[in-house]
């Protein structure tokens, strides 16, 4: 995003707080605040990555980077940051990672730090609250209601023959997400999940939808698109999970019905839910069904993953992470890309973890594939051989072609050459 950053004008002196569980390797918010004379303070997980930065990498932060352990659930972050800000006050907190949204909007409304407070934030976070807004606005969403006993999950099942889809409501990654079908499958989920019977479980519970999943993906501001692109799911997340088979996005042309149907759906999802003023990026997913057009599955106030911010750089000239990262320390953020380009049409796969193994240093050559990675997969015998979350993947590509056809076909090759290097045969323990 050079040419995004050096068109922004500089600022004064702003102390702002980053909460990170991104690998800071990579994620280097110094280096992204230092136009700006940015004083930055990193509170990170604890990892061994992270130490080996912050103990051998030279970096910008006004402090030495604090770490935590237990991240999601640690409360002494949340302690430190107010410690320091009683200190010497900050001016902005910034947080990528969608487990920190209402965190940092938490932290923001208790220290009077300007930005996303917690009405937005729960809005982009849980998914009973966006629906409900969304349905609010008139804008088609799947039947749905929260679980707060048995008798609601089973009542809602008897009126949906057709089958639900019981999910956390902060949910992420398809982590914990089920579909059901009979009674019988719903007793054997109750008794895995061992929901209590008179506390709220914190689940919602929707009608199965049968139909493609659209990603659409950019920046916002103010309740506004910035910019945006929207690509098909080959697969699901949920399905690839299921199956352990890659899934991928490919952008769709400009002129593709579904790409203005997407982008219509979503001007008036933004404007339902309470905005913040400042930029931020998104993913939104949404169902194409074959007879309504789009139907909300989920939207969220951070950047999609997989090559999602690859496919973003490629085609929209935006660092979707580095712009948010900025938008939300308070400078403005100028995008003279809105919409890609036609004429190049990009598109990624990513394998998740399963029992099949790719052979060490492998490497794609195929036409059409601008990178290929292929990662640690987790043949130690500590580790499971299945993913567990869309982000558990060892190997992963970003593709192009000259439009939606064409990416396709890069697509169905990479996957043809997957199957001939994946194992056929499941590794056992000796």
């Amino acid at each position: 995003m050079d040419e995004l950053t050096r068109d922004l004008p500089r600022h004064g002196r702003t102390r702002v707080a980053v909460l990170s569980k991104k690998p800071l390797a990579t994620y280097r918010y110094d280096r992204w605040l230092a136009d700006y004379g940015t004083e930055a303070v990193l509170f990170a997980e604890d990892t061994p990555a992270a130490r080996a930065f912050v103990t051998g990498t030279p970096h910008g932060y006004s402090t030495p980077p604090r770490l935590f352990p237990d991240w999601k659930r640690n409360r002494a972050i949340d302690e430190a940051l107010s410690s320091e800000h009683a200190r010497r006050p900050f001016d902005r907190i910034v947080a990528l990672s969608e487990c920190d949204v209402v965190r940092a909007a938490e932290l923001r409304a208790h220290l009077n730090i300007p930005g996303q407070g917690p009405a937005s934030a729960t809005a982009f976070r849980n998914k009973s609250v966006m629906k409900a807004l969304a349905g609010r606005a008139g804008l088609r969403v799947p039947d749905h209601r929260l679980v707060e006993s048995i008798s609601d999950l089973m009542d809602f099942a008897d009126s949906h023959p057709g089958g639900v889809v019981v999910k956390p409501v902060d949910g992420s990654g398809a982590v914990d997400i089920t579909v059901l079908h009979n009674r019988s499958e719903i007793e054997s989920w109750m008794r895995t999940r061992a929901l209590p019977c008179d506390d709220s479980a914190d689940y919602l519970v929707e009608e199965w939808v049968e139909a493609p999943m659209l990603s659409v993906d950019g920046l916002m501001r103010a309740g506004s698109i910035q910019a945006v692109m929207v690509g098909t799911y080959t697969r699901t997340c949920l399905r690839s999970l299921v199956d352990l088979q890659p899934h991928g996005i490919l952008l769709l042309d400009p002129d593709d019905p579904r790409v203005a149907a997407a982008r219509g759906y979503l001007t008036r999802l933004l404007r339902a839910l309470p905005a913040a003023a400042e930029t931020m990026s998104f993913h939104c997913e949404l169902f194409d069904h074959p007879r309504y057009g789009p139907m909300l599955c989920e939207i969220a106030c951070r950047t999609g993953g997989g090559n999602l911010n690859s496919i973003a750089r490629a085609s929209l000239g935006i660092d979707l992470e580095q712009a948010s990262c900025l938008g939300q320390a308070g400078y403005a953020v100028p995008v003279t890309r809105a919409v890609p380009d036609p004429g190049r049409c990009y598109g990624d796969i990513v394998v998740p973890r399963s029992p099949r193994l790719l052979p060490a240093g492998l490497e794609c050559d195929l036409p059409g594939v601008v990178h290929f990675t292929a990662r640690d997969d987790g043949r130690r015998r500590d580790q499971p051989q299945r993913a567990a979350k869309v982000s558990d993947y060892v190997a992963d590509a970003l593709l192009v072609g000259d439009d939606h056809a064409g990416v396709r076909r890069v697509h169905d090759s990479v996957i043809e050459w997957l199957d001939e290097h994946l194992s056929p045969e499941p590794w056992k323990e000796c």
